[in-house]
């Protein structure tokens, strides 16, 4: 054993290598932020993009008061009672109006209004001019009639009625298609010069068509926004554009035009690093933004945590009117069948109006959260001093220690950046972190794998012969935890015997004998591993094995009763293959025993073996012959019994068996709860009931009973003994303190 132990010792990779290859994998990273490798960027994304969904469901953080941002809901209630969806601009018009005087000082159209709305007067006098060569009285009376109310039934005048006031934003929409180009696109962004801003400094979204705003509107009402969503790879939008270019001008989006409305900010001022855009200033108000312009969506909660007023309510003056004085309106709908329902990190079916409303309270309140960009200074120094950490770090631990040290740095980059987004409202993307940590380990890994291979061939031929392999890995990695001295554990010991092989072995020559020991020990076995036991030894027919050593196994009796009933259910597939080569059926005989052993290395300095010693190891082997006398297939102690309720059990009976002073309980197990039928629970009730009248000596009841259940199942031969031993007691009764127990004077 000592050979182990200095081969674990004597393990040391290279330092100057492993250092050279954490260096690197830090440059690799570094090159990375310049040219951004394809590969490497989705899997960074994608792990930025997952764990900022959980740090976001994590911090739904309580709103801001001010400003007050309500959600003019156009919803399937409001549709019901005004008419569906797209309703006329004169009910539109009547919506803001009523807004107005109730005191909302800025309202957003998350709405497009890029074609004209039908005047039916003016259409119908187009009709007559068109169908009539010759006109009569009659029709040049109506076609007078027709101009007179041609501009009170003009919807479209109406509503550019409400835009003189400039406290109303339109939307828009942008497209990557060129040949779209709808209506027109409000007035660009200037400068503090009245000049429009020259997008082309910066790395901002381009859109060559629109779906965009009346053109009467347009010349009433300057004021507009995009409402176009980039939603991220996996669909889920977490990011909303605050600036898009179109032929070489700037556009806000419609949340900011809002904000900029609201705290009448005509122009905007760039915040850049190394280049590179970082957000934006309105008036002393800074806006974080990514190098591209997007700004990360504020969530205050699920759907619905902003406040929402129906449409139909607004129109119908059921609503408080207090409530709204002071707030921004944001005029939009969440109804399903408008498709304006995004996936986001706070909830699966996020209102699209409801962003906006966000992201303008957001804005405003300054409460948009920053966004780290690694490619500043600062994040290439981080991503430096970490790299030359790590190298450092790795180059003088073992595997298990490289391990936990970089677990222990990945859970702290996601940790800081959870800290960093709930005190200080900036969101660190630890995925570069979370790769560049894994790069470093899974080099240092593959460099220890391929210097450790040779030695740890040279051990397992060493301990394999009497060690299992699941724990020779064990042993390989972390020696320090395991121990193949002599110790007492409580574990759990299984024996399985062939039934009447001498007589079965009789009839075959010394080939069958093996191929039919062969063909039935490598499923057994394989039954035991999978149920992490121990193979002890291979006694002629009988295998032995155990669990909770040399691994600790807190659930060895759960697990060894699980593999006894595996065999059980398993024997028919064996038996029709040994029937498929030539061989006779087999039955057998399995004996489980809970409690105290001693389990170690034990032998000789010329053989050894890795095995289980003492009473409750001999138990187990009493327990399985016992297996033929009951004749039943599995026999376990009591203790294996107690606290494995995920097993339906039949109490065999009271024993005393030969080596042991005490008397005890043995049981066998019927098969797992849910698997076990109900003809079978309803047997079990009746034969529980005949053993109770047993232990009570209420012989008649008692005779009754089991005669009935022998009745029922003739096969079951407990049923026979019971009778018999009642038909015994009736002519001898037992003692006076008779306490149930049956004496087994043989093994």
């Amino acid at each position: 054993m000592n050979r182990f132990y200095q081969f674990k010792t004597s393990i040391k990779q290279t330092k100057w290598i492993e250092f050279l290859l954490g260096i690197s994998c830090t440059l690799l990273v570094l090159l990375h932020l310049v040219i951004h490798a394809p590969v490497l960027s989705d899997l960074i994304n994608n792990l930025d993009n997952q764990i900022y969904d959980k740090i976001v469901q994590l911090n739904l953080r309580p709103q801001p008061h001010n400003p007050n941002v309500v959600i003019i809901d156009i919803n399937e209630e409001s549709v019901k009672q005004e008419g569906r969806w797209p309703w006329p601009r004169d009910k539109m018009a009547k919506l803001i109006s009523i807004l107005k005087q109730s005191g909302v000082v800025t309202i957003g159209l998350d709405i497009i209004m890029s074609d004209p709305e039908t005047n039916y007067a003016t259409a119908l006098k187009k009709k007559l001019l068109q169908y009539s060569a010759n006109s009569t009285k009659e029709q040049n009376e109506l076609i007078t009639a027709l101009n007179k109310i041609s501009n009170q039934v003009d919807n479209d005048q109406q509503f550019l009625h409400e835009l003189t006031d400039k406290n109303v934003v339109l939307g828009f929409l942008f497209q990557y298609e060129e040949n779209v180009q709808k209506g027109s696109l409000p007035p660009a962004l200037t400068n503090d010069k009245d000049q429009p801003i020259n997008p082309g400094k910066f790395d901002f979204y381009h859109f060559p068509g629109y779906d965009g705003i009346l053109d009467s509107f347009i010349k009433t009402s300057t004021l507009g926004g995009f409402v176009t969503n980039l939603p991220d790879s996996d669909g889920t939008v977490r990011r909303a554009l605050a600036l898009a270019s179109h032929k070489g001008k700037l556009y806000p989006s419609l949340s900011l035009a809002i904000a900029m409305n609201y705290l009448m900010v005509n122009h905007i001022q760039f915040i850049h690093q190394n280049g590179h855009l970082s957000g934006l200033q309105l008036d002393g108000i800074n806006v974080p933004t990514n190098a591209r312009g997007q700004m990360l969506i504020p969530f205050w909660g699920s759907a619905g945590s902003l406040p929402y007023y129906s449409a139909s309510d607004i129109l119908n003056h059921h609503f408080n009117q207090e409530d709204l004085s002071g707030s921004i309106g944001v005029i939009g709908s969440s109804m399903i069948l408008l498709s304006d329902l995004h996936p986001t990190p706070a909830y699966q079916l996020f209102p699209g109006v409801e962003m906006v409303g966000n992201l303008i309270k957001g804005i405003a309140s300054q409460q948009i959260p920053h966004e780290f960009d690694w490619r500043s200074l600062y994040g290439a120094l981080i991503i430096i001093v970490l790299g030359l950490l790590l190298s450092s770090s790795f180059s003088i631990l073992y595997v298990v220690g490289k391990l936990i040290l970089s677990i222990a740095f990945i859970l702290g980059s996601i940790g800081v950046s959870i800290y960093l987004f709930s005190m200080h409202n900036m969101y660190l993307p630890p995925g570069i972190l979370v790769i560049l940590i894994s790069l470093l380990a899974l080099s240092n890994f593959t460099f220890s794998y391929i210097t450790e291979r040779r030695q740890k061939r040279e051990i397992r031929q060493l301990f394999g012969q009497y060690v299992p392999e699941d724990y020779v890995n064990e042993l390989l990695e972390s020696p320090e935890h395991h121990s193949m001295e002599g110790q007492t554990r409580t574990m759990t010991v299984l024996f399985s015997d062939i039934r009447n092989f001498t007589t079965i072995s009789e009839n075959l020559d010394a080939t069958e004998v093996k191929n039919l020991l062969n063909s039935f020990f490598t499923p057994i076995t394989e039954i035991i591993f999978n149920n992490k036991g121990t193979i002890d030894k291979y006694v002629g027919d009988m295998v032995i094995s155990f669990w909770g050593a040399p691994m600790e196994d807190k659930e060895h009796a759960y697990h060894a009763v699980s593999t006894s009933l595996t065999m059980i259910e398993h024997l028919p597939i064996i038996n029709a293959e040994l029937l498929e080569k030539g061989l006779p059926s087999l039955q057998i005989g399995v004996g489980l025993a809970t409690g105290p052993m001693n389990v170690g290395d034990m032998g000789s300095k010329f053989r050894r073996a890795y095995t289980v010693l003492g009473d409750t190891v001999n138990l187990g082997s009493r327990l399985q012959d016992l297996t033929k006398f009951y004749k039943v297939p599995i026999l376990t102690n009591d203790i294996t019994y107690a606290g494995q309720n995920k097993f339906v059990w039949r109490p065999i009976d009271k024993v005393a068996v030969k080596g042991r002073a005490s008397a005890l309980t043995i049981y066998q197990p019927l098969g797992m709860v849910a698997s076990v039928t109900t003809e079978v629970e309803t047997e079990l009730q009746r034969y529980l009931m005949a053993l109770n009248f047993y232990y009570q000596q209420n012989w008649k009841e008692a005779e009754t009973s089991f005669k009935s259940l022998l009745a029922s199942a003739p096969s079951t031969y407990l049923y026979q003994l019971y009778l018999d031993r009642i038909a015994q007691f009736k002519k001898t009764p037992p003692p006076e303190h008779w306490d149930g127990v049956f004496i087994h004077s043989h093994k």
